[in-house]
């Protein structure tokens, strides 16, 4: 992996807890919010679902072997850039550049969070069989995936599709980007138009 991608990778995940930050919108339910990742320095406040606390990332506790466990399940490796994405931070959510969410990466269920998105749907067909991996949703709720039959000549990364309907076998796609650089890259320019026009 280049050096320009794990820079890639540190400005937009830097800028969306940024952004998240200067918004006061780091705030989850305190019943999940782990403790290594509860700001104490915030008040509690009431919510629709009981007392909401603030959350801080951490740095990531995902190792090489849990991604290798990850990457044996579903029969795939990973695009180089996701796993330094996975290994850098831990967040409840980041902002919604580009109109794409990742899942959440927190410190606890974080592995467990991305199982059950791989193996959750057993029929007609998953995902996963088809050869697409979950790893963010866009506005829509519509899983954004990895299109694993569609790699980079390097097999470093891979293309990025919207699944149009889950439950369709196949399931049609859209294509967005040809690479999950390609998509970082378009992230972070509309982290960069957003934040100018907030100023």
């Amino acid at each position: 992996m280049s050096n320009d991608g794990q820079t890639l990778v540190r400005e937009y995940v830097d800028a969306a807890l940024a952004y998240l930050a200067a918004h006061e919108l780091m705030r989850e339910p305190a019943f999940i919010v782990d403790a290594a990742m509860l700001d104490s320095s915030q008040p509690i406040t009431a919510g629709l679902l009981g007392d909401m606390v603030a959350w801080k990332p951490i740095a990531s506790t995902a190792t090489e072997a849990d991604i290798h466990e990850l990457e044996a399940a579903i029969g795939h490796s990973f695009p180089a850039l996701y796993v330094a994405f996975l290994r850098y931070r831990h967040f409840y959510e980041l902002d919604e550049a580009a109109g794409i969410s990742f899942i959440m990466h927190d410190v606890k269920e974080w592995k467990a969070g991305l199982w059950d998105h791989y193996f959750f749907l057993h029929e007609p067909g998953t995902l996963r069989q088809q050869g697409y991996i979950q790893f963010a949703y866009d506005l829509d709720l519509k899983p954004i995936c990895f299109d694993f039959a569609h790699c980079t000549p390097d097999g470093q990364d891979c293309a990025v599709v919207r699944v149009l309907d889950l439950y369709q076998d196949p399931a049609p796609t859209q294509r967005l980007y040809g690479s999950f650089f390609d998509l970082l890259l378009d992230m972070r320019a509309a982290q960069v138009q957003r934040d100018a026009l907030d100023k």
